[in-house]
């Protein structure tokens, strides 16, 4: 990461997320510290500890409060302190409409464009609006203590309204963000009240720097701005927006994965012992084995999924006992309605399709309903002959990249929805419709008569586009572009 020197050097990266990336938990009498599972921790964690910054995010481990000074302050990691963690106190209404109301049952639908699951309320409107003015008055304290000249990084769709707080607190302060999920076109945005609407986009107006997946989602948040916000002058050819008398950068970053990490859980010798295990008992001999991996979320087109392979089995009886798929489907969100359904919806959908074709000595999906650890993971992508991921918008999809990394074996194909981020930055794999059943079962029909001469030269292909684009070279990427606008917004120094 010698990018680091180059790109933060005499510079404080002060990272707001809503996940922290240590949390203290009572666990038998005892507090025990866990790292949350998630790419983005594990990968902006090693990046906090070189560069010895501040991390700001929801204390949400039941003893945080405990391991924390009085103002939510402590070292991390706990075994060799490098860098701040800064703890925001949230109560339980504050979860229950900032973060499974607002952020998660309005800015998700609508950034999905899944908007029969939408329902706007004012009270989750205004604490929402309350706990951003919150995280930005730790993060603007956090600013003032920096010891360089700060820069701030803020992650994703909870802190629309962050940047303009900061901006009001520290006019002079350098803001990027990224933004995680798809972008809406105008039309879709517009369903917001207007209120709302204007506070969102002011306030990501109130960052230097915005940076998305792609540049769909970069020109659909210049259309809404142009709609929207009448003092505001779009500049499409420079993707940028003049608006209050400042200039806003907007740029496109695929994010990826840790592929060297991937690679290596894959590659090891308990990896080798389990994928031998699934095949002998998924695919042995000429039988094949598809994946599928997905947190529990409508977003991700599962039920569209289990009905194509219903009617796969049904219009191609050849395939049963031949072709197996393993489903991991990790429950989320469990405090919201419509997450608890589809939960329930998938496990009975899965227990209707093994009754309907299966047999003793075949069971169609394999269901594993829990959490998987990555080592199980990466031996379940290495073992699969075909990966299907279906969302029906997905910012970018990381399950594609993870399956690319573990197919050391270059059996794989990759059966992509071409509604995912993924489907514009992988060249090689099997692109569908999810929502066109027909198409989608040909799609699998497709990948599993693939000779394997064409399986390897799709995956050796998908492979190197994948090593020239890790998730370190997203952050260099970013970070590159942030400084080089920072730079540019600092006074020059007065001749003698």
């Amino acid at each position: 990461m010698a990018y680091l020197d180059r790109y933060l050097r005499d510079r404080t990266l002060i990272l707001l997320s809503n996940r922290e990336p240590y949390e203290h938990v009572m666990r038998d009498g005892a507090v025990h510290v866990r790292q949350p599972a998630g790419g983005l921790v594990s990968a902006l964690d090693p990046t906090m500890q070189q560069t010895h910054g501040t991390w700001v995010a929801w204390g949400s481990g039941n003893a945080d409060h405990e391991s924390a000074d009085s103002e939510g302050r402590l070292m991390v990691p706990p075994d060799d302190p490098r860098y701040t963690l800064r703890r925001v106190w949230l109560d339980a209404e504050d979860i229950e409409h900032y973060y499974l109301g607002f952020a998660n049952s309005v800015l998700w639908p609508i950034c999905h464009m899944l908007i029969q699951h939408l329902e706007i309320r004012d009270e989750q409107w205004l604490r929402y609006r309350d706990v951003n003015r919150r995280f930005a008055e730790a993060v603007a304290d956090e600013a003032r203590r920096a010891d360089g000249t700060p820069m701030v990084w803020i992650q994703d769709y909870h802190f629309a309204l962050v940047a303009h707080e900061l901006r009001n607190e520290i006019p002079d302060l350098f803001i990027h963000q990224f933004w995680h999920i798809p972008f809406p076109p105008l039309d879709i945005l517009g369903l917001l009240p207007m209120d709302v609407l204007e506070a969102v986009l002011r306030g990501m107006l109130g960052n230097d720097l915005l940076e998305f997946h792609t540049r769909r989602y970069a020109m659909n948040f210049l259309s809404c701005v142009e709609y929207f916000m009448p003092d505001a002058e779009v500049r499409r050819a420079s993707l940028s927006v003049e608006y209050d008398g400042r200039e806003i950068f907007l740029g496109v970053f695929p994010i990826s994965i840790d592929v060297e990490l991937y690679e290596n859980l894959a590659s090891s010798p308990a990896a080798d012992e389990r994928v031998r295990e699934l095949r002998e008992r998924y695919a042995a001999g000429p039988n094949q084995l598809g994946v599928s991996v997905d947190r529990i979320d409508y977003t991700k087109g599962i039920p569209e999924r289990l009905h194509a392979l219903e009617v796969l089995w049904e219009r191609y009886p050849e395939l049963r006992g031949e072709f197996s798929v393993i489903l991991v489907a990790t429950p989320s969100r469990t405090d919201i309605d419509a997450y608890r359904q589809l939960e329930a919806d998938v496990i009975s959908t899965v227990a209707e399709i093994n009754h309907r074709f299966g047999n003793p000595d075949w069971t169609p999906i394999v269901l594993i309903h829990e959490n998987v650890s990555s080592e199980l993971l990466a031996s379940i992508y290495r073992a699969g002959d075909l990966c299907m991921v279906s969302s029906l918008q997905d910012g970018m999809n990381l399950v594609a990249k993870e399956f690319i990394a573990c197919q050391t074996d270059e059996r794989g194909v990759l059966v992509l929805s071409r509604f995912t981020g993924a489907a514009e930055a992988i060249e090689g794999a099997v692109l569908i419709n999810p929502f066109n059943v027909d198409g989608f079962v040909e799609g699998i029909r497709t990948a599993l008569a693939m000779p394997m001469e064409e399986r390897r030269r799709r995956m050796q292909r998908m492979r190197v586009q994948l090593h020239d684009t890790t998730i370190f070279d997203w952050m260099g990427a970013i970070l590159s572009r942030a400084s080089e606008l920072m730079t540019r917004n600092e006074p020059s120094p007065t001749s003698p």
